[in-house]
């Protein structure tokens, strides 16, 4: 009897391992986490000190109420192309709270080094947004985008489709975290963002309520100094023969346009030199520099760096591809739902006011009755504008928040 038994534990076991060799395939889904961590926690004497260094005003507008826990996640999203891929984040979470939370969602500004962002905890990167929110009660979470923080390649940069995708699944991701501890959310759902982050965010707002509206429903949405009219606006901006303060942006954007939309079989091909050699390191996929390192090897006046026949073939609309690419990530002609605040300076040349003026000129056109535009410093630059915007949209998102 004692060998029977012991040759039938043995052919169980070999079954379980046999099991063991042959695991049940992975399924792909979106907002799905692959690794998370919990990766650091700040006292309501950290936050206020913290935001103190930046701006002692801005920091004694704050209610320190909770401490926050930070958890850096990993999560499955998809490529411009609809591929399938790696994405990563940062979750605010505030600690101790007894009643339930809104989510917030904050969609950060340009960058091109891939540990500049939320999920490293890197100062400046936006990180100190879920510290502002999340220590006034709300849960924040703030996606890196794609191929930044763990993800992989060449950011597709002010890429408005997959600016939400990156965003949504990191929503998705959060709730999916928050289960996972045990902590519980209503239902609201605010979205905020600055300069890229404000493209980003009305690229969310357009894609939840025109494709997810069954799974989200969006709150309120404060799109600041947002760069909304890229075929306009912005085009004319980099396009036009005057020095611009930040022309590391003309690069960045041919870079990852061409690498979603394929204008160009070889892109450098249309610089002059030296920047046909020069620049291709910054965009090559590693993202080792910085926006800083490029402006430095730039010309003051962006173009400079096309050859004159790409340049008279851009600025003269007979490369269509690329006009087409530019207006497929203009955000300003659609018609929101939710309540939409949209921040900016009427100082601010890098991104003009009037992008969010044009907006909201169409969105009135469109018979939108809850849209409108503060100008929150007069003056402002857009450096000098993102203290008081923050401001305007916390103490906004405030009178709907239920907390």
């Amino acid at each position: 009897m004692k060998t029977k038994l012991i040759f039938l534990l043995g052919i169980v076991f070999l079954i379980n391992a046999c099991k063991n060799d042959n695991p049940e395939p992975h399924v792909f889904k979106r907002g799905q986490i692959t690794d998370s961590e919990k990766s650091g926690t700040r006292t309501t004497t950290d936050i206020k000190a913290l935001l103190s260094l930046y701006s002692y005003s801005f920091a004694s507008q704050i209610n320190y109420t909770y401490g926050v826990d930070l958890y850096s996640i990993k999560y499955e999203t998809i490529n411009p192309d609809g591929s399938e891929t790696i994405a990563s984040g940062l979750l605010a979470v505030p600690i101790g709270k007894t009643t339930v939370s809104p989510l917030l969602s904050f969609q950060h500004g340009t960058v091109l080094k891939d540990n500049i962002v939320p999920s490293t905890l890197a100062l400046g990167s936006g990180m100190e947004i879920g510290l502002i929110f999340g220590t006034e009660g709300y849960v924040v979470c703030m996606p890196d985008y794609l191929g930044l923080g763990a993800g992989e390649g060449l950011h597709p940069y002010m890429h408005a489709k997959s600016e939400a995708t990156a965003s949504i699944d990191m929503i998705r991701a959060a709730k999916n975290k928050l289960s996972e501890l045990g902590i519980s959310i209503n239902n609201q759902l605010f979205l905020l963002g600055y300069s890229q982050g404000g493209h980003a965010t009305m690229a969310t707002h357009q894609a939840i309520e025109q494709d997810y509206a069954d799974e989200f429903t969006v709150t309120a949405s404060a799109p600041m100094a947002g760069p909304f009219d890229v075929s306009g606006i912005m085009a004319d901006i980099v396009l036009r023969k005057e020095a611009y303060k930040s022309p590391g942006y003309l690069p960045y954007m041919l870079y990852a346009y061409n690498s979603v939309y394929h204008f160009y079989d070889n892109l450098e091909a249309n610089f002059k030199a030296p920047y046909n050699t020069s620049l291709p390191p910054y965009f090559n996929g590693e993202n080792l520099y910085t926006l800083s390192d490029v402006n430095d090897v730039m010309p003051s006046i962006p173009s400079d760096i096309l050859t004159d026949a790409a340049y008279n073939e851009i600025f003269n609309h007979t490369n269509q591809k690329i006009w087409d690419a530019l207006k497929d990530n203009d955000l300003y002609d659609w018609v929101p739902v939710a309540p939409i605040r949209m921040f900016h300076c009427d100082g601010d040349v890098t991104v003009p006011i009037e992008n969010s003026q044009k907006a909201l000129d169409h969105f009135i056109a469109n018979g939108v009755n809850n849209a409108d535009l503060v100008n929150p410093l007069q003056g402002g630059t857009h450096s000098t504008c993102l203290f008081p915007c923050l401001l305007g949209a916390k103490n906004w998102f405030n009178e709907f928040a239920q907390k």
